[in-house]
């Protein structure tokens, strides 16, 4: 009986290590069949001859149009996915939704081993991804994939300071348990002013962040290919619940670092799309139709050009 007892532990615990398992190949796949794609005759007859024009690097930078996606990164609907994060953080403080959330993954401890990747590629996904891309499209060379690299670059650099800034003058503990007696009411506190709480933890989840402006980035710059949401979000779930088991952040932290991070890199993607279009002389299709998927929103966006 006790054998019985302890195979089906092993086959419990063995079900969260093959999800992840699943999930990290899920993702090598995507990137490599994206990076394949864009070198195959899949890309049209227009692509390919401007492709084979194109005899060196496009004169792309990190911080083509920096200015300006900035500035678009908050203003137009963008503002209310960074109010739309504001807004889920004081619901989920003042009704107890943080608090809750937090003892229901109190219970996942056991798990913790198998959600640590998402530690390492909520910060380092951008990179797994735009090396790859950034060598091959610059010694081949290959335009469209030099762009897509230095437009994973440019969204990251704006999400690692923009949630840094917010991180410093916010203030809010980690939910750490060793330092806090009361975690209902620490789930509350926010220590407004600067450096009052570090920038390492806080408000909101910068590993959310990073990881959703990636996943926004490469589906806006590659518009055509929906099924890049799909491990995208996959991703960005791993990385939620991740940090969320660690106690690296309350689970409001990480909704408004999803909706921020998507803001910011829907505009990058977007905007490097243009840069590289021009740059192949490629003409911009009239009707764009990209499939939104997070944990917050399903829907259809359709970008017309005129």
């Amino acid at each position: 009986m006790r054998a019985t007892n302890a195979g089906g532990r092993e086959m419990r615990l063995s079900i969260p290590y093959i999800l992840v398992l699943m999930i990290i190949c899920v993702f090598i796949y995507a990137t490599a069949v994206l990076a394949g794609a864009s070198t195959t005759g899949d890309q049209g007859p227009a692509r390919q001859e401007a492709e084979v024009r194109d005899e060196t690097p496009a004169r792309l930078t990190p911080f083509s149009n920096l200015g300006q996606n900035i500035f678009d990164s908050f203003v137009g609907y963008n503002t209310f996915f960074h109010l739309g994060g504001v807004a889920a953080t004081m619901i989920m403080v003042n009704t107890g939704a943080d608090y809750t959330v937090y003892r229901q993954f109190k219970s996942w401890k056991g798990t913790r081993s198998y959600f640590y990747p998402a530690l390492i590629t909520g910060t380092s996904c951008w990179l797994i991804i735009g090396t790859p891309m950034f060598f091959y499209g610059y010694f081949r060379p290959n335009t469209e994939l030099l762009g897509g690299a230095y437009a994973l670059i440019q969204s990251t650099l704006i999400s690692i300071v923009y949630a840094t800034l917010l991180k410093a003058f916010t203030g809010r503990p980690a939910p750490e348990e060793k330092w806090y007696i009361n975690m209902q009411s620490e789930s509350k506190v926010f220590r407004f002013g600067f450096l009052r709480g570090g920038i390492f933890y806080g408000w909101p989840g910068g590993h959310v962040m990073i990881t959703t402006a990636t996943v926004a980035t490469l589906a806006w710059y590659y518009p055509d290919r929906w099924w890049i949401s799909i491990p995208g979000s996959l991703l960005i779930a791993y990385t939620m619940i991740g940090v969320t088991v660690h106690n690296g952040h309350w689970m409001s932290d990480n909704i408004a670092g999803l909706l921020m991070g998507y803001a910011i890199g829907s505009t990058v993607g977007r905007s490097f799309r243009k840069l590289v279009n021009k740059k192949l002389e490629i003409d911009e299709k009239q009707v764009e139709i990209v499939p939104i998927m997070s944990l917050s929103t399903v829907g259809i966006n359709a970008i017309f050009h005129y």
